[in-house]
């Protein structure tokens, strides 16, 4: 298993380094996939400021990635330890944090979500956006997350849904045909003597990642999905991007609402689930 961490990891640390870029604009950009992301990093602030934290608090943001969210929290008056595995990523992250004028409030750094340098119950929020589906297992990381928490402190985490609308409606992307699927990719691949990507994200249904959390000691407290498309059908792109943003935001619209099926069936699952405090023993 250590080996296959390692192994994991080291292909996820290529794909981002040479992907840096591309997440620093994606939060800039107004296609369909960007607007997926910019909703989803909108609904965690949300999550974070409905816990009316006190100024100074502080927060760790685990794959900070170009640093738009914990710039965004440093902006908030949080104190933010931000880190991650790729130097590009954390180059991206203080930079922006210099040019926001929060270099003071964000500490960005080389971090492994499986092994946090940090001490126990050391922060208030610990954030995870965009970091399950990259992990060969949630075991590890989970119980680190939560040990670096405050009894009572906030975790805020998201996962690629299995079942999400997209993937269920498009055969090609079927988690149940993956296999069949992915081996097909790679023989177009050769056939076209492109390169075959080496690693591939990993989708959680809600179930199995509540169960999870629940596992490491954390409670969930509350759960959404969000982003819906874009729609293909065998791995082409249905809708032209103005009409799919259209249809996204009519069932996110629905989604947010509570509607049977689609409440559930988005691509991205975003939770808050907290630390239990310490059990109160009754003196008498």
């Amino acid at each position: 298993m250590a080996r296959n961490v390692e192994t994991q990891g080291k292909l996820v640390d290529q794909r981002f380094q040479s992907t840096a870029l591309y997440w620093q604009q994606v939060y800039e950009t107004r296609d369909l996939d960007a607007l997926i992301y910019q909703q989803r990093q909108a609904a965690a602030l949300r999550l974070v400021e409905g816990l009316r934290l006190p100024s100074g608090a502080h927060i760790l943001e685990i794959g900070c990635g170009a640093g738009f969210t914990a710039t965004a929290l440093a902006e908030r008056g949080y104190r933010v330890k931000a880190v991650d595995r790729v130097p590009a990523m954390v180059d991206l992250t203080s930079q922006r944090a210099t040019r926001a004028g929060v270099a003071e409030g964000i500490d960005a750094s080389l971090g492994d979500v499986h092994h946090l340098a940090f001490p126990d119950g050391a922060f208030s929020v610990v954030l995870a956006i965009g970091v399950t589906p990259w992990l060969e297992s949630l075991d590890d990381p989970l119980r680190e997350m939560a040990r670096v928490l405050k009894p009572g402190g906030h975790l805020v985490v998201s996962a690629d849904n299995r079942w999400c609308l997209s993937h269920v409606l498009d055969p090609w992307l079927d988690p149940l045909l993956a296999p069949v699927t992915a081996n097909l990719r790679r023989n177009l691949r050769r056939l076209r003597q492109r390169p075959v990507r080496a690693v591939q994200a990993s989708r959680h249904s809600i179930k199995a990642f509540d169960t999870s959390l629940s596992a490491a000691g954390l409670e969930k407290i509350a759960g959404l999905t969000l982003g819906f498309g874009p729609f293909s059908f065998l791995g082409r792109r249905l809708l032209p991007d103005h009409f799919g943003i259209s249809v996204h935001q009519a069932l996110q619209s629905l989604a947010d609402r509570g509607c049977p099926v689609v409440r559930s069936t988005g691509a991205h699952y975003l939770l808050l689930a907290r630390k239990p405090p310490p059990s109160r023993v009754e003196s008498y």
